[in-house]
């Protein structure tokens, strides 16, 4: 049973600041879950369900969590963050992100200059797990990976991907200057992905949705990127949304991978 203060709690981590606070946040679904029973049920701080969810769930991974409390859907409903609530969540820590130099340089990073829609940044996140693509930098002004929207696009994909935040000029900056460390940039403009050579030591940046790519940026990318119309045709459409975009630069620098 949920007592009124820790339903004030669960509704809290909805909110940046609280989770920053308490270094928690909430994972709904019952898919999501089920993977993350079977996977890495030691990440489950607590598991918040109905008595028929975990009756008819046999996954013997859940005697490994240490608190389990069983609820009423009416309950469910009052601490879910989405207009329809499945019949169990759960409530993990925000792992302490540590950046590895070696691993950076030796693989495929993406770099994402202020992504404010949450289910883009999802999407993107999923994309990244499904490539390999284990580390993502943001800047500071990005919406939050542990965004409750966030959580849900990115389909528990955020359990594996590092995410980032932090000042984009010092990271390019100090990368920049490695040999043999390539910089990407994708744009509206410029050569065709599908005739440039593609290095897998590299960063990938992606601007914001509405603007591209900051201009305090641009000095540091060696290479720009353009995903070409098919047919060529006039501006009907502007732009592409940058999830989708991700997915295409992702898969033709893995499909080039040496």
């Amino acid at each position: 049973m949920l007592g009124k203060n820790k339903i004030k709690h669960l509704k809290s981590l909805k909110i940046k600041k609280f989770r920053d606070v308490y270094g928690e946040f909430i994972i709904e679904g019952e898919k999501i879950i089920n993977e993350l029973l079977e996977h890495k049920p030691y990440l489950i701080k607590e598991l918040i369900t109905t008595e028929q969810w975990l009756a008819n769930n046999t996954n013997s991974n859940i005697g490994k969590i240490g608190n389990i409390i069983t609820v009423t859907e009416s309950d469910i409903n009052k601490i879910s963050f989405f207009e329809t609530a499945g019949e169990v969540m759960a409530v993990l820590h925000i792992k302490e992100q540590k950046i590895s130099k070696s691993e950076i340089l030796s693989d495929l990073s993406l770099v994402l200059d202020t992504v404010q829609n949450p289910g883009n940044l999802g999407n993107i996140i999923r994309t990244a797990d499904w490539f390999g693509i284990k580390n993502i930098f943001c800047s500071v002004n990005s919406v939050d990976c542990f965004n409750p929207k966030v959580v849900q696009a990115s389909m528990g994909s955020i359990i594996r991907i590092n995410v980032h935040y932090m000042n984009l000029k010092d990271l390019l900056e100090e990368y920049s200057v490695i040999s043999g460390f390539h910089i990407y940039g994708t744009f509206l403009d410029g050569p065709s992905i599908y005739n440039e050579v593609l290095d897998n030591s590299a960063f990938i940046i992606l601007g914001n949705e509405s603007m591209g790519i900051s201009e305090k940026y641009l000095q540091y990318i060696k290479s720009r990127l353009y995903i070409p119309k098919y047919p060529v045709r006039d501006n009907i459409i502007e732009s592409m949304n940058i999830s989708a975009a991700a997915a295409i630069v992702c898969s033709e620098f893995r499909r080039r991978r040496k």
